[in-house]
């Protein structure tokens, strides 16, 4: 009897362990060798169907032939930002916890203003040029959902994360990515540099690509338009009022010779920088996409691995000539193609089932205001430094001259607090008058204090998205937002007739609809019009890989992936 009890509890840890492993196996399987996460800086959602007719079948058109997209994607919080944007995205949370307010803001230590991956303590690595600053994700308080792959893995998966832009690179790579790589623009020839933060020196994969030195090679290119100019009738006129003319150019129209420009930019130190207002950008960040999950065997073993790509001439082109620009509608149709070229790549070397893959914006823009006017549309300056000036003299006449104003930063207002103390005057009660008098201009449409912020709970509407992005200790002593059309700008003597590009920053949806697109395994085809936020692809992610939340994140699991 003895024998056959044991025989029969050995059989019985037999099926336990085949149980176990198989369900271990399983679960495994539900999880893509390879995430990626695919940004486009200052994408709108109505890019996506605006330009679709002209699109391939291979690009985005085969991320909503094939993918499952929530069209009614909204970020919900104030400013709609690059690094805000980036930083959302991955923590799953807003600026309120992770404290990137903004690309750039004031801080009351230093008495300085500082941008978002600022890191003096640091160097940046790979430059053929010593640079005299650094960077790191030193100021981003919250865990990425990169962190927490990192963790869960016990740092066995790996993170890539590259942009044109350094903040488009780092944030999402958070604290432990493997790699982090951004493109110097600052010296010749336009490598991909990284930060001391995350390495000693580049690998040699990337140096190797360096040497190439693509960058040289594209900007001895020219820009002409894809299809027939005649053809972009999506677009206005190519010659008009609503963009600047490039590097002594009679007018702002195709084609740019960079070869001819380049020599006028290289004269100041900018030569390199025409590369973020070409499409050949994109294509080189598309290659050096391709050639690091290549190189760096992402997706290859057992550990879930993550790349990220975030796209940044959009963005650069948006600024410079606007939503309206055939130079706009160009880069998208062009970017189509590399997207394709990105997701071909996934199918060959990772495999359809395999990866999962998310592609969103950090934020859209603004129609340029003086289209806009031109169009009998909403459209106005708000001219911070006069708002300012204005200010001042009302708080001098209510309580005698002084210096009142620290700074005014985006949508952030810096008060002088070593002005109120010497005065014994309380905080609270001048944030207030501050904020009712700038009530008071006209295209301001709402100025909310700090105590307001950090006294009342907003449940909806404008006033909480300004408080989603506002953090006790960087944000200023008042935010404000304007009316709707309305952008701000330094200069206080500047015409509406005489406004170049765009801008975003708002809470008006032409600055927070965005794109959301998911394909890959374990996502079904399908749509949703149910409202969104960027902030809820983290989580997402975390039930999709079964890890651990982000730190702060208080997004929401998007359901209909899971159903």
């Amino acid at each position: 009897m003895r024998n056959i009890f044991e025989l029969s509890c050995f059989t019985l840890v037999l099926i336990s362990m085949t149980f176990f492993s198989s369900s271990a196996l399983a679960q495994q399987n539900e999880t893509p060798k390879l995430v990626v996460g695919v940004i486009i800086d200052q994408m709108r959602a109505d890019y996506l169907y605006k330009y679709q007719e002209r699109y391939g079948e291979d690009g985005f058109k085969r991320l909503l032939r094939e993918g499952f997209n929530f069209k009614n994607t909204n970020i919900n919080y104030i400013p709609s930002e690059t690094a805000p944007g980036h930083a959302s995205i991955y923590t799953g949370t807003t600026p309120s916890y992770h404290g990137i307010i903004g690309n750039s803001w004031f801080d009351r230590n230093t008495k300085s203003v500082i941008g978002n991956v600022q890191d003096d303590q640091e160097k940046i690595i790979g430059s053929v040029v010593e640079n005299p600053y650094g960077t790191s994700p030193k100021n981003l308080l919250a865990s990425t959902i990169t962190d927490e792959l990192k963790k869960s893995s016990n740092f066995k998966s790996k993170v890539i994360s590259i942009s044109i832009k350094d903040r488009g690179a780092i944030l999402p790579g958070g604290k432990s990515a493997d790699g982090v790589y951004w493109h110097d623009w600052e010296s010749s020839p336009g490598y991909f540099v990284s930060s001391s933060y995350y390495m000693e020196g580049v690998p040699n994969w990337v140096a190797k690509f360096n040497k190439q030195e693509k960058s040289d090679t594209y900007l001895n290119e020219t820009w002409n338009t894809l299809y027939p100019i005649e053809t972009y009738t999506l677009s206005a006129p190519d010659d008009n009022n609503y963009e600047p003319s490039l590097g002594g150019k009679p007018s702002p129209t195709f084609p740019y010779d960079f070869k001819t420009l380049r020599e006028k930019y290289r004269e100041n130190g900018t030569e390199f920088q025409l590369l973020w207002i070409s499409p050949k950008g994109n294509t080189l960040l598309t290659e050096f996409a391709i050639t690091a999950m290549q190189e760096e065997q992402l997706g290859k073993d057992d550990h879930t691995d993550f790349l990220n790509v975030s796209y940044s001439v959009p963005d650069v082109i948006g600024h410079t000539f606007g939503p309206q620009s055939v130079e706009m509608e160009d880069i998208y149709l062009r970017l189509d193609k590399d997207i394709a070229t990105l997701l071909k790549a996934l199918d060959t070397d990772i495999g359809k089932e395999n990866y999962t893959l998310f592609l969103t914006s950090d934020h859209g823009a603004i129609e340029n205001v003086s289209f806009l006017k031109d169009n009998q549309q909403d459209a106005a300056i708000a001219r911070i430094t006069n708002d300012g000036r204005k200010l001042e003299a009302f708080l001098d006449s209510k309580y005698g001259n002084a210096s009142w104003i620290t700074t005014v930063n985006g949508n952030n207002l810096y008060l002088n607090k070593t002005t109120v103390d010497e005065k014994k005057l309380l905080l609270p009660i001048i944030q207030k008058d501050a904020a009712n008098f700038l009530m008071t201009l006209p295209e301001v449409s709402l100025a909310l204090t700090a105590d307001d912020l950090q006294t009342q709970v907003y449940e909806e509407g404008i006033r909480k998205t300004i408080q989603n992005g506002y953090h006790v200790q960087r944000s200023g002593d008042i935010l404000i937002t304007y009316t709707s059309g309305t952008i701000i700008h330094p200069n206080p003597n500047i015409d509406v007739a005489d406004v170049n590009g765009t801008v975003h920053g708002s809470g008006y949806s032409y600055d927070t609809q965005v794109p959301m697109i998911w394909i890959g395994k374990g996502i079904t085809k399908g749509k949703s019009v149910r409202p969104v936020h960027p902030i809820d692809i983290a989580p997402s992610l975390s039930m999709l890989l079964n890890i651990p939340l982000p730190s702060s994140s208080h997004g929401k699991p998007l359901s209909e992936l899971f159903e």
